[in-house]
């Protein structure tokens, strides 16, 4: 554990350990490549142990078994318009705000950074609309969660697969019974001191302030990977530069190299994500406003996504053609073999050497 060896491609930074702690004596604290881990006032500390018993990197969660696979896309193309494939958070957050419940997920900031947060309304929820390409800060969600959960409110916490993890280690299982998750599947967290780098040197080389930062443009299609950076006179550009450094791995968090949830055992009861190699399974089924794989991983999930389909189109898949095109659901993302001398030229260089370096 993190905590005993500080190895920190043992810790994915899921805040269960400062959420758990009874003293308040946790704390997470960014380290020098922008990635938060959990620091001990020793001054608070009783030594009860709550951390480490309940760490989803030594606590195994449920088995989960995938019990079904699905292509899905939302009826309404305005929803797949907005969100970044096919939409089925959607349908699966909008049954649960119908019922009167609580939808968890991570949203962007007005200072662009990205944070978990808290919706009561479909305006709230749509927030957590988009991809974002770091981490979320998790900050003290998890015990809103389990306050919600208390209160007799259904709750959905979506968020990356430690994450969930993360929540479901807090959480009681006395509790659980209203708390549905679903889980994205994830290619790693990049670093959030690059993206803060990276906006900043896009700022100083144009000159202008920057009104919007989307990561994902999907005006460029579902399949193509551009991000756009719209500034406060209107005018905008488009850059692959933050794509080619995340695709790089150099600038992942260490753990998803060794990521104990990048295989088909989720611990979400539905996981989601873009349905790359649709073609080969219903070419028909397949357009540019994108496609939603969902993986449905136990009969509380199957229940679930039963009682949204109505709001979607939806195909059968086999679990195996579900897999095959999706990296993370059998290995973890490989580390960069350069990893070591790109933060060393990081710490060494300006932004433009980074990006001429490492992002073209």
């Amino acid at each position: 554990m993190y905590l005993d060896d500080y190895n920190k491609y043992s810790c994915s930074g899921c805040t269960a350990c400062s959420n758990i702690c009874p003293r308040n004596a946790i704390k997470m604290v960014r380290d020098s490549e922008g990635f938060r881990y959990p620091v001990i006032d020793e001054g608070k500390c009783t030594n009860c142990n709550a951390c480490v018993r309940i760490c989803p990197n030594i606590k195994k969660h449920e088995e989960n078994k995938i019990i079904s696979a699905y292509g899905v896309k939302h009826k309404d193309e305005n929803q797949r318009r907005t969100s970044r494939s096919g939409a089925v958070f959607i349908a699966i957050s909008d049954y649960i705000l119908n019922n009167d419940g609580i939808i968890y997920g991570s949203k962007m900031n007005d200072d662009f950074s990205v944070s978990h947060a808290r919706a009561t309304t479909k305006d709230e929820r749509d927030l957590f609309k988009g991809s974002k390409y770091v981490q979320s800060d998790m900050n003290y969600i998890i015990l809103e969660v389990k306050k919600d959960l208390q209160a007799g409110k259904k709750v959905l916490f979506s968020g990356t697969a430690c994450q969930v993890a993360g929540v479901k280690a807090v959480i009681p299982e006395s509790l659980q019974e209203n708390l549905y998750t679903c889980d994205l599947i994830c290619h790693g967290v990049p670093s959030n001191k690059v993206y803060e780098d990276f906006l900043e040197y896009i700022e100083k080389t144009h000159n202008k302030k920057i009104k919007q930062f989307i990561f994902r443009d999907k005006r460029f299609g579902w399949e193509t990977h551009y991000e756009t950076i719209i500034f406060e006179d209107d005018t905008e550009i488009s850059t692959q530069y933050f794509r080619n450094l995340f695709y790089g791995h150099n600038i992942l968090r260490p753990s998803c190299h060794e990521c104990n949830f990048a295989n088909q055992n989720r611990p979400a009861d539905i996981t989601i994500a873009d349905f790359w190699g649709i073609e080969n399974v219903n070419v028909e089924f397949k357009d540019e406003l994108g496609v939603s794989l969902t993986i449905i991983n136990n009969k509380k999930g199957q229940e679930l996504f039963d009682n949204v389909k109505h709001e979607l189109e939806v195909i059968d898949c086999p679990i195996e053609d579900a897999i095959k095109n999706t990296y993370t659901l059998n290995n973890p993302t490989p580390e960069a073999p350069e990893r070591e001398k790109f933060w060393k030229d990081y710490s060494e260089n300006n932004f433009e050497y980074i990006i001429e370096n490492y992002a073209k």
